[in-house]
This record gives structure tokens, C-alpha cells and sequence, in this order.
């Protein structure tokens, strides 16, 4: 199996501490999202919100030691992080690249989410949401919207990319 195929082929899963909410990542923008039962009904937007940062964080850093362990099983040594920068331009594109501020949000603007250099994340649920949409509207709108926030950085490093390498 190539290198790409198992990036693409790679699945994390999280759950919050409190188990209420878990997510899996596959692929390079696949979302699933969970509940544990019953808990949506019960629960206020401002946990929502709260939930899913924790999720994206936790998801994130999934996402990232696995990330490296491929490409230590790939190459056939331990890889941890990144090479070091071996020129200013190198250093340019990881700062502007951990300054990358990547947005989506569902198309009435109910849920926002947008990172900043992957560890800082934000999310906004408007209020009355968890009366308006159902668990599994809401689940839908979430991985979708995540989805697009993923695609959003993606196509922003990219761009920097392109404008610093050329």
C-alpha cells in the first residue's frame, strides 16, 4: 500500500472525557459524529459548543500521532514531527501556516466553526439550536460544516504554499 493510500486509508477516534460526544476522523475530511443516548436532548447549545472544541482538539491531536506513525511504518523509522527549516522560506511558510485561520459554517450560519493553526479552535452554535434541528439534523450539519472547515485549510496551505515555493 503506497504512502497515500494509508493517509487516506487512516481512521482516529476520540471521545470527550465525560463520554457524552465521540468523533472519527477517516480519510483526509471524514466526520462521524456521536452522541451518547439521550444526551442531546438534554443538553443546552452552550455544551454543544463547548463539547465540540474539546472534540476538535482531541480529534486533532488523533489525527496527528497517527499521522506520524504512518509515516514512521512508512519509512521504517521513528518520525515525530517535522524536519527542522533548512531556509527562510521554509520559516516563512510555518509561521504564516500556523497563523492560517480556516472558517465553515452550516448555510444559516447556525453552527460556525474555524481554527487557527489547527490549536485554536472556535465553535459557535446560535442559541435555541438543539430546539430547532434534531440530533440527527444537527449531526449532519456538523460533519458537513467540519468537513468544509478541513477542505478550507487544505486549499489554504495550498495556496501558501504555491505563493511561497512557487
Amino acid at each position: 500500500m503506497s504512502l497515500g493510500e494509508r493517509l487516506q486509508a487512516m481512521r482516529v477516534q476520540v471521545s470527550t472525557p465525560n463520554h457524552e460526544m465521540s468523533a472519527a476522523l477517516h480519510g483526509r475530511d471524514g466526520i462521524a459524529l456521536s452522541f451518547a443516548p439521550g444526551w442531546y436532548e438534554q443538553c443546552r447549545d452552550t455544551d454543544l459548543e463547548r463539547g465540540l472544541r474539546s472534540l476538535a482538539k482531541l480529534l486533532w491531536v488523533a489525527r496527528t500521532r497517527e499521522y506520524w506513525r504512518i509515516l514512521s511504518r512508512h519509512s521504517g523509522r521513528p518520525i515525530t514531527a517535522e524536519s527542522p527549516a533548512i531556509s527562510p522560506r521554509d520559516i516563512t511558510y510555518r509561521e504564516n501556516r500556523d497563523g492560517l485561520v480556516a472558517t465553515a459554517s452550516t448555510p444559516d450560519g447556525r453552527i460556525v466553526f474555524s481554527v487557527e493553526g489547527m490549536r485554536s479552535w472556535t465553535v459557535l452554535i446560535r442559541p435555541g439550536t438543539v430546539h430547532t434541528l434534531s440530533e440527527h439534523e444537527f449531526i449532519a450539519a456538523v460533519e458537513r460544516t467540519v468537513s468544509e472547515l478541513i477542505q478550507d485549510q487544505y486549499r489554504k496551505i495550498a495556496q501558501l504554499k504555491d505563493s511561497i515555493y512557487g
